[in-house]
């Protein structure tokens, strides 16, 4: 794995740490950290992970595409979070009727 392939993967970790862990789900939404526009990814990119504080103006990366990818796979982690949080709700719902 190379140092962007790492990037890419460090981010996306970030954005699903909200679903580790097996505790309850005590938000109405899921704590996702906020996506970084395009620009500022570049940024972090070249400072965090090849320590150049002035990246290139040009590279071959994608970087809107890279921050549509991003914001996409939010979304599905969203989306599983939401589930988890509506079987949460039917299961205490349930559990409290029985009682």
């Amino acid at each position: 794995m190379n140092e962007f392939e790492r990037f890419v993967e460090d981010e996306k970790a970030k954005i699903a740490e909200c679903l580790r862990g097996c505790g309850r789900l005590d938000e109405d939404g899921p704590d996702i950290p906020g996506i970084s526009g395009a620009d500022s990814l570049k940024d972090q990119y070249y400072w965090f992970m090849l320590g150049n504080n002035t990246p290139p103006d040009r590279d071959d990366i994608d970087w809107p595409a890279l921050e549509k990818e991003l914001n996409a796979f939010a979304g599905e982690v969203t989306a599983e979070w939401m589930e988890r949080k509506k079987a949460q709700n039917r299961r205490e719902a349930y559990e409290m009727g029985r009682e």
